[in-house]
């Protein structure tokens, strides 16, 4: 009976921990919310949930309770770690301590000069993967007493792989409902405005695939104006345009795809109103979209009916709540 009570128990917690780590990809949350979560799962003496930089090649820390020296090892060193590959090799991206094979322990300086002298005598490491197959990042939890986890919580954790990489992964958000198929891509922007993107999953659009093309300079543009991460929509090329703008060190990070125009609205119709949220006339509007004063007057009635807003003002505040921005 203990051991099917505390089956439940652990089921219960790592229900706790997938809905914590949901919150923390959406933003709502902070990271640390996971490894509180974490706690009910195992309890730990130390854990860490760090970030894969694919442009300066180490990990970033989100969240971890580890000594500085160990945090340090984390993020510089434990990817050229022998033990580190072996979880990589690991079928689920799961490797608990106990079956880390004794050669790689050996010679495993994470191991050998790092968690020994912290007492460390049990916990796991795993490996954190996008749902498009990249490394993102990696869990470490260690325990420093005789331990012994049950089965469950074996089969929890690679279960629970999923939604931990989605913390770890700043370049992937859940897509909006409704939003069509195809054409989602992530890069990398170095820092130094003549550097080119760098491409990290998907085919980048034409605005993305240069120092200076103009999806690029948007992203630049939100980054320096606001809060990071931001997510802007913009209209481009007829489409309406979802950007999700995060930092990571230097860099920043752009995940972009295509949405789903709000209230039927045309893809003219939203490049106006994209204008609108700058306060634009109608000729100034007319003279930035190369149409007569005339057609735009039109536009922006056909946008007042179909938000139901009182006048342009108000429009242009809902617009900027959704975050749209004109197009580049």
């Amino acid at each position: 009976m203990a051991a099917t009570r505390r089956t439940v128990d652990v089921l219960s917690a790592a229900v706790g921990l997938r809905r914590a780590a949901q919150h923390a990809a959406r933003g709502t949350t902070g990271t640390d919310a996971v490894l509180a979560a974490l706690s009910e799962v195992i309890d730990h003496d130390f854990a860490s949930l760090a970030q894969w930089d694919p442009l300066r090649r180490r990990h970033l820390t989100l969240a971890g309770t580890y000594p500085d020296t160990a945090t340090a090892y984390i993020e510089n060193r434990l990817h050229d770690d022998p033990a580190f590959a072996a979880i990589r090799r690991s079928p689920d991206g799961v490797r608990w301590w106990r079956d880390v094979p004794v050669p790689e322990r050996r010679v495993s300086p994470g191991i050998q000069e790092v968690l020994g002298p912290l007492g460390v005598r049990g916990g796991l490491a795993q490996c954190l993967f996008a749902a498009d197959g990249r490394y993102v990042g990696v869990l470490n939890v260690s325990i420093t007493r005789a331990h012994r986890e049950p089965e469950a919580l074996r089969a929890v954790m690679a279960l629970l792989g999923e939604a931990l990489g989605a913390v770890a992964d700043p370049l992937t958000a859940p897509p909006p409902s409704g939003a069509p198929d195809g054409g989602a891509c992530a890069v990398v922007l170095p820092p130094g405005r003549e550097a080119d993107p760098v491409p990290v999953s998907g085919r980048p659009l034409p605005g993305l695939a240069s120092a200076n093309a103009p999806l690029v300079r948007l992203v630049r543009r939100v980054a320096a104006g606001r809060p990071l991460p931001a997510t802007v929509l913009v209209p481009y090329q007829r489409r309406l345009l979802e950007l999700r703008v995060t930092r990571q060190g230097p860099a920043l990070h752009a995940v972009c795809r295509p949405v789903a125009r709000p209230a039927a609205l045309s893809a003219r119709e939203m490049d106006v109103l994209a204008e609108l949220t700058r306060g634009r006339t109608n000729r100034e509007i007319a003279d930035r979209l190369c149409v007569a004063v005339r057609t735009v007057a039109t536009h922006v009635e056909h946008i007042l009916a179909k938000l139901d807003v009182p006048n342009r003002a108000a429009a242009a505040g809902r617009a900027a709540a959704w975050g749209l921005e004109p197009a580049p």
